[in-house]
């Protein structure tokens, strides 16, 4: 089982603003889930890995 990280945790790691996560996440760039009602959204370690290894991909070929 994948680690699991908050909104506020996945902010961090990328050094963005955690509304530019939840922007990520609306825009389906980035696979998440909501826990409860109230709760944020969960990111699992390997989803944000594949996050950078794509945006790092696009860097390479030029594309960003």
């Amino acid at each position: 089982m994948d680690k699991v990280l908050l909104t506020k945790e996945v902010a961090e790691i990328l050094r963005v603003s955690e509304e530019y996560v939840r922007e990520l996440i609306r825009r389906k760039k980035l696979r998440a889930y909501k826990e409860g009602r109230r709760g944020g959204y969960r990111v699992t370690v390997k989803e944000v890995q594949n996050y950078v290894n794509q945006k790092h991909d696009q860097l390479q070929k030029g594309l960003v």
